[in-house]
């Protein structure tokens, strides 16, 4: 894989315009200096080298090298996710874009600990800007896509093939599986028959390790770094 170290995210690849935030984070925090060589990317999969021109009295950015289009690993894959703790959710999301995902999807229910109670605007703003940041520590071109909470009937009504329910005492994981869904900690929650419950050989975990340790096989499975055998 090919790496861009340091890489931060900027809104035109073309102006390369740096607000007063990233130019804090590269002039203070990283503490980078004229000359230096960093990455710019758009989160969409476009990255671009530049060189640091000015660092006062703000940071400028001059491209060393035409945008490179990278193509995104296929195919595209999931966690659907119960709302666990403020913080336990900010960690999953953290750690979910860093082992790559696609999409991140919330879910509530009127049974779950929450009562069903969605997330602030301040809230998912909160968790995208993890999500930012995590891609940008991670050095992943792509940034994912956090959905707002939905309730789960709406999620499996919209949902495409590939989906399955993590649960202890599922079946197999099988190879076509690129979405899983993690429920409540109570295990009780709307689900379709049809849809197929799986399991990854774990014992019960809370949401945050279950999504993490899902994304993590699902990812290693795209990357042809695990195989999965449907037929004995």
């Amino acid at each position: 894989m090919q790496r861009f170290t340091p890489l931060v995210f900027v809104d035109d690849l073309a102006s390369l315009e740096v607000s007063a935030e990233l130019g804090h984070h590269l002039g203070t925090v990283r503490r980078l200096r004229v000359g230096d060589q960093l990455f710019v990317g758009d989160g969409l999969g476009s990255v671009r080298a530049v060189e640091i021109s000015a660092v006062r009295p703000r940071v400028r950015l001059t491209p060393v090298a035409e945008i490179q289009t990278l193509v995104r690993p296929e195919p595209p894959v999931g966690i659907a996710m119960f709302l666990p703790s403020n913080e336990r959710l900010a960690w999953a999301v953290q750690k979910l874009t860093e082992v790559g995902v696609d999409r991140i999807d919330l879910l509530i229910d009127a049974g779950d600990r929450r009562g069903g109670a969605k997330l602030s605007d301040a809230g998912m703003a909160r968790l995208n800007r993890i999500a930012r940041e995590a891609a940008q520590q991670s050095e992943q071109p792509w940034l994912p896509r956090v959905y707002p909470p939905v309730d789960a009937k709406t999620f499996f009504a919209r949902a495409n093939h590939g989906v399955a329910v993590l649960d202890p005492a599922g079946g197999r994981l099988m190879s076509n599986t690129t979405t899983l869904v993690i429920g409540p900690e109570s295990g009780k929650f709307f689900s379709p028959p049809e849809a197929p419950r799986v399991s990854l050989g774990l014992p019960i975990l809370r949401i945050e390790t279950a999504a993490v340790a899902g994304a993590v096989v699902l990812a290693s499975l795209r990357a042809s770094l695990v195989c999965i055998c449907d037929k004995f």
